[in-house]
């Protein structure tokens, strides 16, 4: 799964990787969690929404904490998902996310980034939920997960799917929302590309914040170099 990511990178360098301005609002996250607002872009721009999706229909807003993910396989085929696998598709910007490996009782964090890349997109789906009492609308988002690849296959079984520049245009393009067309694209990023770091139990809090989050540890003593 993909339940917290850090994006800490500078406005100006957001602006530089997406060919986008990039709203004044947008601030430093180091431990971006479900239920709160993160930036995404859209085919129109660069957007904020509610990580939880909350479908058209629901009836709830809360069951957004239960759709922060969208498996790839069936993110197409899934009511709460496929009307925004269709026709709203997002980018998540991060320069990593969090992943626990657990080991017994013990669970250690791990930042999870892209080598040689201070930010990557994840992939998303939205969704559009208007409020039956106020005719207010909530924007929502899920961050969709595929199998992992062998770098993160050590930590979860689970991963985010992290599209490469290449495959961003047709991602958000609404005239290209065929399964088959873009199915193809969600697939594990190249372990080889990656790399992974424990890093401090206090990523653990959904409320701690700032840049020594993705400071390094040292690696458990069971598994030490596992990653590295």
């Amino acid at each position: 799964m993909c339940g917290r990511f850090a994006l800490g990178i500078p406005k100006k360098r957001l602006e530089e990787v997406f060919g986008l301005p990039v709203p004044e609002e947008y601030a430093p996250r180091y431990n971006a969690a479900p239920g709160t607002d993160v930036l995404a872009v859209s085919g129109r721009g660069f957007v904020f929404r509610r990580w939880g999706l909350v479908p058209s229909w629901a009836d709830d807003p809360k069951i957004g904490w239960k759709l922060v993910n969208a498996r790839a396989e069936t993110v197409f085929d899934k009511p709460s998902f496929r009307e925004g696998a269709r026709s709203d598709r997002l980018l998540v910007p991060a320069q990593a996310f969090y992943e626990w490996r657990r080991e017994g009782r013990v669970r250690t964090p791990f930042a999870v980034e892209v080598r040689d890349e201070d930010c990557f997109a994840m992939a998303a789906v939205g969704s559009v939920w208007t409020d039956p009492a106020t005719g207010g609308l909530l924007e929502t988002l899920a961050v969709l997960t595929c199998a992992p690849n062998a770098l993160v296959a050590q930590i979860h079984d689970r991963m985010p799917v992290i599209l490469p520049p290449s495959a961003w245009a047709a991602w958000l393009d609404p005239g290209a929302g065929s399964p088959e067309g873009l199915a193809p694209l969600l697939v594990p990023y190249p372990a080889d590309a990656m790399r992974a770091r424990p890093v401090s139990a206090r990523v653990n809090s959904p409320v701690a914040d700032g840049p020594e989050l993705l400071e390094p540890v040292p690696p458990p003593p069971s598994r030490q170099g596992s990653l590295l």
